[in-house]
């Protein structure tokens, strides 16, 4: 049956070379099957050698023209050469290999066989003519996309991206402008103002005396400063800054001068209004201006702002109400919910021994707050400004706190020679912490006992390291010397023998 098919699909391909011709002819085109002319000529004419369709090239023994796939062509690729009465033949080419016809035949009933070509034998044709055809159909223009631009999306929508980043581009170059002109005129302005306001701002501080400043007439003190211009909130910024500068620089009956002409001027309200601003700078101005001021009045809205998320705020509010409160009972500093930062108990330090010196603090309020950074700050003060009367309140806490309160309330006994203590030192030397074993210890050779030393010398005899045994070692020598000798003479461990000849040497004491 295979047999029988096989051959029947061979008898489809003429043998005969003309025939073949004209079946291929009818195909058109083959997959992989194409032919070219070869002219078996020594020369041919120029314009056929120029000819740009056969791209003849000289061979040996002629010239053969370039590959050719479509069949159809043969009859009118054939006519010029026959015109020239050249002596040529078809030669067939398969995947380009030169082959004869039998090899083609062999090609083509394989593609036939194998279903991946499907023989043409007859030759298509319209069934009407297409000039008749478009005559009966009229003309009408696609209209769909009159632009050919915004048919094309993707050229239309990086044309939109480069406009759109031209016109941002634009926005901001104006807007930087407008900004460098409002700048530049704001800068202009304030040096005029200064220039306005140094000169009448002097004049009043050595002309006048401070109760005749404080019993001036407001068209008086217009005369200094125009009324036309203190309505100018860019004025008053620079006569504010001018009078917070001097008052920064100025002592004794010069500063009095400046408040009162500030609150004369109704600057002292514009400083209480900035605090209700959203803007945090512009808050903490206003608390500069209320603390350089003494703007004691404006206290209840500076209280509002001691426990303000903002970090600037917080501490600056803190400071005014440390500075201008009459009764500091710190009870605002107290209940903060955020923790204090090293810069601020660093400020709050500075005011609170200045303000120490004049009011009644109750540190002790602090060592109840459920902050602990301000529970550590407590003990801090009690070192700083040697409140020896408040040791009794921290022994009553010491035992309930977390270590590192412990810790900051050993260094307080400490230098502050609370012999009194030395029970706590022991029990924290007993504790088994890392941490607050080493802080007993420092304490220990200030303030510690005879047991305090049995318990140094308990922990030496035990593995630590190095560091831990000077300080232990450093604390016996200043709190029992006796011991120390008994403990260090003969004792076989090298490392202790050379921590005793450093504590010993005179040169090394303070190293």
């Amino acid at each position: 049956m295979s047999c029988s098919f096989a051959w029947a699909q061979d008898q489809i391909i003429p043998e005969d070379s003309t025939e073949f011709r004209d079946f291929l002819i009818l195909q058109k085109e083959v997959q992989g099957l194409s032919y070219r002319f070869y002219l078996l000529e020594k020369s041919i004419s120029d314009s056929l050698a120029a000819d740009s369709v056969y791209l003849f090239s000289k061979t040996d023994s002629g010239f053969i023209s370039n590959s050719f796939s479509d069949f159809g062509m043969i009859q009118d690729l054939e006519k010029p050469l026959v015109e020239d009465s050249l002596n040529f033949r078809l030669d067939f080419v398969v995947f380009s290999q030169s082959v004869d016809q039998t090899a083609v035949r062999e090609y083509l009933a394989n593609l036939v066989r194998n279903g991946d070509y499907q023989v043409k034998f007859e030759e298509i044709k319209s069934s009407e003519d297409l000039v008749s055809l478009a005559s009966r159909s009229p003309y009408s223009p696609f209209l769909k996309y009159k632009l050919k631009f915004v048919a094309d999306y993707k050229l239309f929508g990086v044309t939109v991206v480069i406009v759109f980043f031209f016109v941002v581009a634009l926005t901001m170059i104006v807007y930087m402008l407008i900004m460098k002109a409002r700048k530049t005129k704001r800068e202009n302005l304030q040096k005029e103002y200064d220039q306005l306001i140094v000169d009448p701002l002097t004049s009043l501080l050595f002309e006048k005396e401070l109760d005749e400043i404080h019993d001036m007439e407001m068209q008086e003190i217009y005369q200094y400063f125009p009324q036309s211009y203190l309505g100018k909130p860019l004025y008053r910024d620079v006569l504010i800054d001018r009078i917070i500068g001097l008052n920064k620089k100025m002592k004794g009956e010069f500063k009095d001068k400046l408040k009162v002409l500030y609150k004369r001027l109704g600057l002292d309200k514009i400083s209480a209004e900035s605090l209700k601003n959203k803007n945090w700078d512009r808050v903490t101005e206003g608390l500069v201006q209320i603390n350089e001021m003494d703007l004691v009045e404006a206290l209840p809205e500076v209280k509002k702002h001691a426990n303000s998320s903002n970090f600037h705020i917080r501490s600056q509010a803190v400071a005014t109400l440390l500075n201008l409160s009459e009764k500091v009972d710190l009870a605002f500093l107290r209940d903060q919910t955020f923790p204090l930062s090293t810069w601020q108990q660093m400020s709050y330090l500075r005011i609170i021994k200045f303000v120490g010196q004049q009011k009644d603090l109750k540190l002790e309020i602090l060592f109840d707050s459920a902050n602990k950074s301000i529970r550590i700050f407590g003990y801090k003060l009690v070192r700083m400004l040697g409140r020896i009367d408040l040791i009794e309140v921290l022994s009553k806490k010491a035992m309930h706190v977390e270590e590192d309160e412990k810790i900051e309330i050993l260094e307080t006994y400490s230098v502050l020679g609370a012999h009194m203590e030395a029970e706590f030192v022991n029990q924290c030397l007993n504790s088994g912490s890392p941490n607050l074993v080493i802080a007993a210890a420092k304490a220990a050779g200030v303030i510690g006992n005879e047991e305090s030393a049995s318990i140094l010398m308990g922990l030496l005899r035990k593995e630590v390291s190095f560091s831990e045994k000077l300080i232990y070692l450093r604390s016996l020598n200043e709190l029992d010397k006796a011991e120390f000798e008994a403990f260090t003479q003969l004792n076989p461990d090298a490392q202790i023998l050379e921590i005793r000849a450093h504590l010993l040497d005179p040169l090394l004491q303070h190293v």
